[in-house]
């Protein structure tokens, strides 16, 4: 076998094993094997000693899961790095590490703010990175996770992008980043919700972005179809899942409500785990998308 050989062997059993170990499964005890990168990145950036992170990382989830228990929290997959290997994160990083860049980079639905992290790790400065999700709790357990309150300088705001009622304290806090925002960043986000809140969470995203600014980009993951329409969610809630066709409508409606024109970008992700919660639809499938101004 030669060496290139036994590389592809040595991934696929890797996948098979992680495969293996998620299906059917919400909620797992072993740490699955895709998440060593955080291991070394909370021994380096948090300074955990290697004999404790495995403990802290178990205790990490579990807060987050009495909180709310998402498959990415009872999977580990919160902890995941692969949105690095994103050549859109590639565009980004450049961008906000270019000399003199005063470029921002907000993360929506956070969660535990590890993309924030890693982007300051990578050399971006961290007043410049902003993070926002429904859940208070998440962004204290970050904190907690990574051992850096004192130290990261972005701003989290606890907020509701689908709120469009009466003006909140939550509200207030989000119109404050209106206009200043260069880039956003939105994983496993827009797959949560019907297509009518999708609607609200992106009018809201355009309302962010700088309006001077040509090149703003969206970009993330989420969990996309080969038959888009709207799915039975968690809890007996509704979803609206997309290919790359309903995803330019999407944001063509976007356009519509807010006098702008956007261009879409989509590219399917190939990776183990898509039907680790138990579901048998075969169409479902993982989608990168970026979103541009056209």
């Amino acid at each position: 076998m030669t060496p290139g050989n036994a590389e592809e062997d040595n991934t696929q059993q890797s996948s098979r094993s992680l495969e293996h170990l998620l299906q059917g499964k919400v909620y797992i005890d072993e740490l699955p094997p895709d998440i060593k990168p955080i291991v070394k990145f909370l021994e380096k950036y948090s300074g955990i000693r290697a004999k404790d992170v495995d403990e802290h990382i178990h205790q990490i989830r579990d807060r987050l899961w009495e909180v709310y228990p998402y498959v990415c929290i009872g999977h580990f997959r919160f902890l995941s790095l692969k949105f690095t290997l994103d050549p859109r994160y590639q565009v980004a990083l450049s961008r906000l590490c270019a000399p003199a860049s005063k470029a921002t980079f907000l993360d929506v639905g956070c969660c535990i703010g590890q993309v924030l992290r890693q982007l300051s790790v990578d050399g971006v400065d961290s007043s410049r990175l902003y993070g926002v999700d429904l859940e208070p709790r998440f962004l204290q357990i970050g904190y907690d996770l990574f051992q850096d309150e004192e130290k990261f300088n972005a701003t989290f705001v606890a907020g509701d992008m689908l709120s469009q009622s009466e003006p909140s304290d939550s509200d207030e806090l989000l119109s404050m980043l209106h206009g200043k925002i260069n880039i956003i960043h939105a994983t496993s986000f827009f797959h949560l919700f019907t297509w009518d809140d999708q609607i609200k969470a992106a009018w809201r995203m355009v309302q962010f972005l700088d309006p001077n600014d040509a090149d703003v980009m969206i970009f993330g993951r989420h969990v996309g179809t080969t038959t888009p329409g709207d799915r039975e969610g968690s809890r007996g809630s509704k979803k609206f899942l997309h290919d790359a066709s309903s995803w330019q409508e999407l944001w063509d409606e976007v356009g519509r409500l807010t006098g702008t024109a956007w261009r879409t970008e989509v590219n399917e992700i190939e990776e183990s785990g898509i039907h680790s919660d138990g579901s048998t639809d075969g169409t479902l499938r993982r989608m990168g998308f970026g979103v541009f101004r056209a």
